[in-house]
């Protein structure tokens, strides 16, 4: 079951797929790479669903059907996608979620991580990122249960920034590394794909 969504996050108008449904204690944010949008996460959301977690995969501004244009991080500045994700947990929250699990990839990656500052997720998954290097006192604001994904080779050379995040956050935490160099999505087909999905659905399920 998919249903389209539509969010107000200041002035733009977002597009999201809600996948599953509300009410239900727990739920999922999915947030796409730089290259790509929510329609990247059609093949991945309906695991969730399947473990009885509804997921909302959002397009960022600019994205898809979504108005307006995604900011670059400028440090000490509001960023727009943490404007859009606030928007998203409202939108979970005011149907029922307690819960929510923040999972992103690549340049998504980055974008939940900054999210979780708010501490309002129970948990954040960061797929093939950060790509690039967090400032090290951010790290340790990372907050909820965290895993860390990437493969050892990762093409985009993410895979030294994930390892210094993910000794720099806070307990609890996870890294869960693959031999390979698939990025992001060439995750979701690489030959440990199914391990992959076991890894971040147990996860975000509370298994771990």
């Amino acid at each position: 079951m998919t249903q389209a969504v539509t969010l107000r996050s200041e002035n733009e108008t977002l597009s999201a797929t809600l996948h599953g449904s509300l009410p239900a204690r727990r739920a999922a944010i999915l947030v796409h790479g730089q290259a790509w949008d929510a329609s990247g996460w059609s093949d991945v959301a309906p695991r969730f669903v399947q473990r009885g977690i509804p997921a909302l995969a959002v397009d960022l501004r600019g994205k898809g059907r979504s108005t307006g244009t995604t900011e670059d991080y400028v440090a000490g500045r509001s960023w727009s996608p943490i404007a859009d994700l606030a928007a998203a947990k409202t939108y979970l929250r005011d149907r029922g979620a307690e819960e929510i699990a923040l999972v992103g990839a690549s340049f998504g990656g980055h974008v939940v991580l900054a999210s979780s500052f708010d501490r309002d997720n129970e948990c954040v998954a960061s797929i093939s990122a950060p790509v690039a290097p967090i400032p090290e006192e951010l790290n340790p604001k990372i907050h909820g249960r965290k895993l860390f994904i990437c493969a050892t080779r990762d093409g985009s050379g993410a895979f030294p920034n994930v390892l210094a995040s993910f000794e720099a956050a806070q307990e609890p935490k996870v890294l869960v590394a693959f031999a390979g160099d698939e990025h992001s999505r060439a995750m979701f087909k690489a030959p440990y794909a199914e391990e992959f999905f076991t890894q971040l659905l147990d996860f975000v399920g509370r298994g771990l």
